[in-house]
């Protein structure tokens, strides 16, 4: 009796085992093109979609830009479709391994193409669950292949490089914010519609996209960071320059570290530079005669990280309060300047349909109507308090005339 049960059981499992599935559905790694960036442009009313995708046997052996000769370690190609999926799906007719995205970092997007409409970037990357919604996304004057192309010097992928340039940028100078797509869509969607994307571009002569550049000490092209383009609803409507983006950084409480230079006060046209370590900025809304007005209380701390100023005692309390007054008057400057472009581009980069909104939310369902009108009348009123916390370990700048005088 206790014989046929177990053989009964020994029967049940194994013919459960036949009807189990399997890994069916799997994927080996050597199917996959794993992509570390993108970028899409515009060939008429055709959708040109770049891949930089990441060659596993170069990196693998460690050869290549950073390993001492080999090949490339990312290779770039291009396909085009009349939308932007058609263009991925036509990649299975050049490239031997299936297109993997969970590795891509960013996307760059032409001008041209920023120009003409987001939505259907968008789109994509919000309907698909291969497409990652967490890629920063850069805009570049030109085509944007082209900085795909560009190797770097220090990182192996580019497209690795590209994503940590973009977040040391935001974390250390806050001019240029670090965009990830969806947080694009969300600043689309809100009552502003507005947003702020950071502009990748070459400098220098002309691009390296051979290796045998890297044999030398200095390379004629680099990838650099450089304005922010403004976007509206979902088209681009023009750029800021870094001083104005950093103006609107502190409008928007997105300062975390950046550096201020004032002149000395002593009228020596020398100059000192303040590292801010710490902001925050407090939005007060107000009513007058029916127009919004902001009051931003900006409160910095920073130190004191060069002073050329010669003939002054930093530890002396006046000395202080005239360059924290200086520190002061330089980014209410900032931010007057980023405030008044983007009233020319009447682009709410700053929130403040959204403030209006929770705020006045009668007087929005007027204001709503047209937005725009609006938000060109809104005034605001920076009030800045800067804190000299430390002026570092001497009370006065070097003087090597000095230093050689102590010695005679």
């Amino acid at each position: 009796m206790i014989f046929r049960r177990i053989t009964s059981i020994v029967l049940l499992l194994l013919l459960s085992g036949t009807m189990l599935t399997g890994c069916w559905s799997r994927v080996e790694l050597n199917e996959l093109a794993i992509t570390s960036a993108t970028s899409i442009d515009r060939d008429g009313d055709d959708w040109l979609v770049s891949f930089q995708v990441v060659i596993p046997s170069t990196i693998s052996s460690g050869i290549g830009i950073t390993g001492g000769g080999g090949g490339s370690p990312v290779i770039v190609y291009s396909t085009k479709g009349k939308t932007i999926r058609e263009a991925n799906m036509h990649s299975v007719y050049e490239s031997p391994r299936r297109l993997y995205f969970a590795h891509n970092r960013v996307i760059v997007i032409s001008e041209e193409t920023a120009r003409r409409g987001l939505n259907p970037v968008l789109e994509v990357y919000l309907r698909n669950p291969d497409a990652r919604e967490t890629v920063d996304v850069l805009v570049t004057e030109g085509k944007s292949r082209k900085i795909l192309e560009q190797m770097m010097q220090i990182q192996r992928i580019p497209g690795d490089g590209i994503r940590e340039i973009n977040t040391i940028e935001a974390e250390n100078s806050s001019a240029l914010p670090e965009v990830r797509m969806y947080e694009l869509a969300m600043n689309l969607a809100s009552d502003s519609a507005s947003a702020l994307l950071p502009e990748i571009y070459l400098s220098g002569t002309k691009e390296t996209s051979s290796l045998s550049a890297f044999e030398n000490t200095t390379l004629p092209s680099k990838l650099r960071l450089g304005r922010a383009a403004v976007i509206k609803k979902d088209k681009m409507v023009g750029w800021l320059s870094r001083k104005d983006a950093l103006g609107v950084a502190y409008i928007r409480d997105a300062v975390n570290k950046s550096l201020v230079t004032v002149a000395c006060p002593d009228g020596s046209g020398k100059n000192s530079s303040i590292s801010i370590g710490s902001s925050s900025t407090n939005q007060r809304p107000s009513l007058i005669d029916g127009n919004l007005k902001v009051k931003l209380e900006v409160k910095a701390r920073g130190t004191l990280v060069q002073s050329d100023c010669k003939s002054l005692d930093l530890y002396k309390t006046d000395v202080i309060q005239q360059m924290e007054k200086a520190a002061e008057k330089e980014i209410a400057s900032c931010i007057l300047s980023g405030w008044q472009s983007l009233q020319k581009l009447k682009a709410d980069a700053v929130g403040f349909a959204g403030l209006a909104h929770r705020t006045y939310r009668k007087e929005w369902q007027n204001w709503q109507k047209d937005w725009d009108a609006e938000f060109a009348r809104i005034q605001i009123e920076p009030v800045i308090s800067v804190t000299l916390a430390n002026v570092g370990l001497s009370n006065q700048s070097l003087n090597v005339d000095k230093l050689r005088e102590g010695k005679k």
